[in-house]
Formats: structure tokens, sequence, C-alpha cells
């Protein structure tokens, strides 16, 4: 019932990004500034009535989703998430503060009763009657209530990438009316819209069968939005979505959405062809200036909730000993591989630097908690001595027990910034005595080398929701509170007994500060145990016509998909 939330290609999510670093703003107008930084929003915004019906938009995704279940395991990554809000429940919208408001067409309205008596948090869902499934099935309650028990981690034959939220309810109940959802949770849940934001529907999630392997092929009668399955081209990895006729809402203005899994450089040479019309998330100079060739190309920039960070596999090898994790991060110049990453891009490199897993710089809540793990060279050398890893004389790896320190970095052969970030980490290792090695994998295996922990470290890149403080439990902790197992998207199996203690904490404070500062607290454990090591957060560049409108790069905002056209 939440946006998904886990790891596809280089975009994943973690935690939220509130940039506040400088960048172009769109050519077209329609943007919202922050104080600091770019803008929130450069989406090209019109009202319907200066749109034209007709056409359709060509979009480049990084892959194909494997999986239609955006909840599970196997499905849950941005381009599925990006599909599923053409074609799936979406009861909110959210504004530049990352305000929530309701989708009409799904949710007339909603009613919060605080907890009382004894009785934790109520929310009650005034669904719209006339919200239906693609079958022709109204979406109710009971759709609510299969999607709570098999996403709350109750049954451990259902492969949620999260239960985050779902854990945390009681009951759900039918209201006065089948489409009125009657949501109880165990206490205060600041965080209740992350987890009714959307729903599946619950023929599709009866079973753990149906869920973990029932959505490999596309079912049209599980969906529900402005647009509906119309093919999909295997030889060209490109999956089609027509207006919906059955769309009670205001009709799409377009006729069709497509979507194309199309690799960096490919995608950016496509849009420059005139061959797709969206290009999301460029991040690189070349993708930007490559783009820029288009006629009628237009650069929308905006603040992302993206960020790119190292993963550590705490149980794989040398990475194992915690002084080596240390070590490594100590040893890596992250300001410079930001620099290279982001060449030719009009941003500074030292604004975008992280040193929170949760919280942007300019975001309220945020702190510097890298403390002692600053780049520093000669702390790395002096930590792995007194650690045992000594350096032989005449020899340039370090070794321990007659053990050489090597650890194994897996590069996705073909994209930029894997490489790039590699090679600048084995640099970096090398100066301290460790021996960096490749192992080569294609983009499409990396879900499959995550899952599986086949990896030591690995570059990617995180993608936020609109609720920093939700995603704890799902990327640092165990896969349910009291399990020693790591949760699905805990990709470095470190589940810390500190960490455990406050993630109920975090759940269930309703005094923000105090739930921040509890975050915080999380942060420090992370930085301290080497989970992920952050690199930078980006700026978002998004490539489209000049002419379409509705569509862009934006930090939080989103505007209804029914809205998208070009200009009359």
């Amino acid at each position: 019932m939440r946006k998904p939330a886990s790891a596809v290609a280089l975009l994943a999510v973690g935690a939220l990004a509130l940039s506040a670093c400088g960048a172009p703003t769109s050519s077209t107008g329609g943007n919202t500034t922050s104080n600091e930084g770019p803008a929130l929003s450069a989406m090209n915004e019109k009202p319907r009535e200066e749109l034209k019906e007709g056409g359709t938009v060509r979009f480049a995704i990084s892959f194909l989703p494997p999986d239609w279940n955006t909840s599970s395991i196997d499905g849950n990554g941005v381009d599925n998430d990006t599909i599923s809000e053409y074609t799936q429940p979406v009861n909110f919208l959210y504004e530049d503060d990352a305000s929530i408001k309701e989708n009409k067409p799904f949710l007339e309205s909603y009613d919060v009763q605080e907890p009382k008596d004894g009785k934790g948090q109520v929310v009650t869902l005034h669904l719209n009657p006339e919200a239906k499934w693609n079958s022709g099935r109204t979406i109710d309650w009971t759709d609510y209530e299969a999607t709570w028990k098999a996403n709350n981690g109750s049954n451990p034959e259902f492969k949620p990438a999260t239960t985050d939220g779902f854990s945390e309810i009681v009951s759900v109940a039918k209201g006065e009316k089948e489409t009125d959802v009657v949501v109880t949770f165990k206490a205060a849940y600041p965080d209740w819209s992350a987890v009714l934001s959307s729903v599946q529907p619950k023929e599709g999630v009866a079973t753990p069968e149906l869920y973990n392997k029932g959505w490999t092929t596309y079912n049209p009668d599980w969906a529900s939005g402005p647009f509906i399955f119309d093919k999909l081209d295997k030889a060209q990895k490109m999956v089609t979505f027509k207006r919906n006729p059955k769309w009670w809402g205001n009709p799409a203005l377009l006729d069709s959405v497509s979507f194309r899994q199309l690799e960096t450089p490919a995608d950016v040479n496509a849009f420059a062809n005139n061959e797709i019309d969206v290009v999301e998330t460029m991040i690189n100079a070349t993708a930007v200036n490559t783009a820029k060739k288009r006629s009628d190309a237009d650069i929308r920039a905006a603040g992302s909730r993206q960020w790119r960070h190292f993963t550590f596999n705490t149980k794989s090898g040398h990475l194992a000993d915690i002084n080596v994790r240390q070590a490594i991060v100590k040893a890596t110049n992250r300001e410079a591989i930001t620099k290279s990453d982001l060449v030719g891009l009009p941003v500074n490199p030292s604004e975008l630097m992280l040193g929170n897993h949760f919280f942007m710089p300019g975001q309220e809540g945020y702190e510097d908690n890298s403390g002692d793990f600053k780049y520093d060279v000669e702390a790395a050398k002096k930590q792995l001595d007194e650690a045992g890893w000594k350096l032989p004389e005449g020899k340039t790896i370090r070794e321990k027990d007659g053990k050489p320190l090597v650890v194994k970095y897996t590069m996705l052969t073909g994209i930029p910034t894997s490489e790039n970030e590699g090679k600048l980490l084995q640099k970096d290792l090398a100066a301290v005595g460790i021996d960096l090695k490749f192992v080569n994998i294609a983009p499409d295996d990396m879900s499959k080398n995550l899952r599986a922990h086949s990896f030591e470290i690995l570059a990617f890149t995180w993608q936020g929701t609109q609720y920093p403080m939700n995603n704890v439990r799902q990327i640092y902790g165990a896969k349910t509170a009291g399990s020693k197992e790591p949760s699905e998207s805990n990709y470095a199996q470190l589940v810390d007994p500190e960490i455990e203690k406050l993630i109920p904490q975090i759940d269930t404070e309703p005094d923000k500060a105090k739930r921040a500062e509890l975050v915080n607290q999380v942060d420090k454990i992370i930085w301290e145990q080497v989970h992920t090591l952050p690199i930078y957060r980006r700026v978002g560049y998004t490539a489209a016509p000049k002419n379409l409108a509705n569509i862009g790069a934006a930090t939080f905002k989103e505007l209804p998909k029914e809205d998208i056209g070009y200009v009359k």
C-alpha cells in the first residue's frame, strides 16, 4: 500500500532527498524553487484546457520490470514504480513541500483519529465508489485487508521488499460502506499515508504463490488507472499502455504511453533522434549535452531524491572485519569521486557530499554524522596497522595471518558511474595497502547479485520516497521485529541490536523533532558499523519536448498522469 522501495539497476529507494545545490531550471517555467539550491519542481505545469487531446509519450527506462508486483522483492524497483503511477491506484498526490492531497479518482477523503483510551491511531479512507479494477470489480476494503496481510511479515512465505508500516497495523476493517476502509495501528504512526498510498487487488495477493510468482506476466485485471495495458514487445523491450476506456476520472489527454528499456547512452541518443520523448534522471554532462541536440529539447532540472553510495556486504570475505570496513571509508576520497562522476554539470560537488543516510543537507533533521569517517589516509593506515593488517617490507598489499588484504568490487559493465567509481576506489585503497579486485557483471544481473548477496562492495543509487523516517527497517534492519535475519532489502546483512531497539520508537514517535533525533541515532550507528557509505546526492535532469506539459523533474511534487499532454 506504499510506494515501492527497493533496488533495480542504478535506481532504488532509501532515504529521501531535498537538494540544496545550484542547478539550471527549465526554460519553460512552472518551476518552484526553494530558498537555496535548485528548483523543487520543473514540470512545465499547464491547465488541461491549454492542452490538446491525443499523441503519445515514449519514455526510456533502465529495466523492463521482471515482475509487475511493485511491493515484492523481485518487482519493487524505480522503473516499475514509475509505470505503476499510470496504471495502478494512487491515493495521494504530493506538493512541493511533500504535503499530501487526495487523488480524487481513488480517494475522496480521509479521517485520522489519534491514539486514545489505549487504542492506537485509526485512519479511515473514504474511497471513491466509482473506482474499479480493470476487471470491473469495485476497489474496496477487502483489497486493503489482503494487501496488509500479504505485506505485514506475519507469513514468511510472502516476499515483500519491506514490512515497514504494515507490521504496525492491528486491523483493516469495513466502515459504514464497502468503500470505507478503517485501518487501526498499534499506536501512533506518523507516516500512515506512506502505507496507505496505494493498494493491491486481493486476487493477486491472496497466496504467497500468487504474490511472489503470479505477477511475472502482466495481468490487466489487476490494474487500475488512466492507462491500460496494450502490448508488450519483448524484442524491443518495450511495454505500451493506452488510454483506459474504463477510467472514470478525467480522461487521459494522451492516446498512449510507452516505456522502453534503454541503457545509457542509448536513451539520450534515442531522445536526440526523436525516437523517444522523455529521458529522466540524466546523470552526467555528456547525457545532458547529447539531449540538447534535439531541436525542441527542454532540459528540466530540480532537486532529486537520489543518492549514490557503496553498499558493503558485511558477511563476505575481509569485509566481515569492521576495522577493514572503517579503514576503507577513511581511505575513500568521496569528493574526488563526486567531481569525476559529475564533471561538466553546473553543480558544486562539495555541496553534494552526504553525511547522513536519511536526511539531505538543507532538510529539516539533517546532521552530518560522518564524524571520524572523513577522508583521512593516515587514519586508515593506522587503523589497519592496529587491527593486525601489516604491510610487509617490499610489498604493496597488507597481510594478516599470511592472507593478503583483497576486497572485491562488483562492476556493472557498460555503466559509466559504476566503472568510474570502482576505478577511483581501487586507486584510493591501493594507497593504504588494500587490493581491490573487479568482478564484472551485466547490469541486468545486479538485482540477482544483491538478493543473493554475491558481492562484497557494490555501488548503486537509492531513490527516496516522501517519507525519510519511514523506511529504517527496510534497508538497515531485521526482516521483522525480534528477528536476526536481515530484511530483504538489507543487502549489507547487518542487523544491529541498538538499531532494532530504536526502530519501534521511530515508527511511533509523534513528535517530529524527537523522531528526527532518534533517526540520527540510527544514522550514527550505521556510520560506525559501515553498512553503507554515501557518496553524493543528485540533481535530477529530465529531457522532454518543449511543448510537453505537466511532466519533468521534481523533488517531491506529483501531478495527475491523466493531465500530461501537449500544448495546443
